[in-house]
């Protein structure tokens, strides 16, 4: 079981730092035009807020997959050194930011939606797990930080869906789309700022659910005490 969860500790890294790079190497030149997703051009601030998000959501997804490992986790100093990182320089600028770049979004009021609720619950589950580590309630704030982490990797799950979905669709796009390439992508991506997320967090609440009963007993256990 061990050396199954070491390869999946180490599967899941190497497929978030991949998308890390992936999601990085567009950005570099601080150029508008290389932008993977549309800018809009009737305000200044659209860009800047999305190299933001992108910046502050790479740290979050590394340092999260590294929070992931029991060597750092025993280490408890170097493990809340790690999650205030992954909080305050991550997660948090990585949500406002996330959300207002929802709002600006060129993909319409499904795509607005859809990652401004990510952008909220991403936020809202990241307070609740620092407060349930403040209250040195152990297992709540794991149970938070497995969601937060369930809704973070969305990023790599949107890299991963989308593709798949271009290519399941595929044979619409001359049928339906009359080979208008533009329309085929916006009207399919209408459904990935919600599958992107959505079945992370029900796979997040099935493991709960699952493994919860065995730490119930220890949410009220002070940190110090965990060994």
């Amino acid at each position: 079981m061990r050396t199954l969860t070491r390869h999946g500790l180490t599967a899941t890294a190497s497929v978030c730092v991949a998308v890390a790079l992936f999601s990085l190497a567009a950005y570099l030149t601080l150029d508008p035009e290389s932008s993977r997703v549309d800018i809009r051009q009737d305000t200044t601030s659209h860009y800047p807020l999305l190299l933001v998000h992108i910046a502050t959501s790479v740290l979050a997804l590394c340092l999260g997959t590294l929070q992931l490992m029991p060597a750092l986790r025993r280490r408890r100093r170097v493990h809340r050194t790690v999650g205030r990182i992954y909080l305050f320089a991550g997660v948090f600028p990585g949500a406002v930011s996330g959300f207002c770049v929802a709002v600006l979004t060129t993909y319409g009021p499904t795509a607005q939606f859809g990652f401004g609720m990510l952008s909220v619950l991403w936020f809202v589950t990241a307070v609740q797990g620092l407060r349930a580590a403040r209250a040195r309630r152990v297992a709540e704030h794991r149970e938070w930080m497995i969601r937060q982490y369930a809704l973070l990797l969305a990023a790599v799950t949107l890299r991963v869906l989308l593709p798949l979905l271009l290519v399941l669709y595929s044979p619409q796009l001359d049928t339906v789309y009359g080979g208008d390439q533009e329309t085929f992508f916006r009207e399919v991506y209408q459904v990935v700022p919600w599958l992107c997320w959505v079945p992370n967090l029900v796979i997040a609440e099935w493991f709960l659910r699952r493994h919860g009963a065995s730490t119930r007993d220890s949410s009220h256990t002070p940190l110090e005490q965990i060994r």
